[in-house]
């Protein structure tokens, strides 16, 4: 029963609206990695190696 109703159902227009979300997603991420700040670049490369509790990107 499950099957049948799976196989019937037209995933057209949701696959698009999925990939357009993803592709949008994905280019906001990297407007966002290329507008960084040096600084806070080189705070979370060393993030890792921090023995820091949390660190706070400043975005002024």
């Amino acid at each position: 029963m499950i099957r049948d109703l799976v196989s019937s159902i037209d995933t057209g227009v949701l696959s698009t609206v999925g990939l357009l979300a993803f592709m949008i997603a994905f280019a906001a991420i990297l407007a966002y990695v290329f507008t960084l700040r040096r600084s806070d670049r080189d705070a979370a490369k060393r993030m890792p190696l921090d023995d820091a509790d949390e660190i706070v990107f400043n975005r002024n």
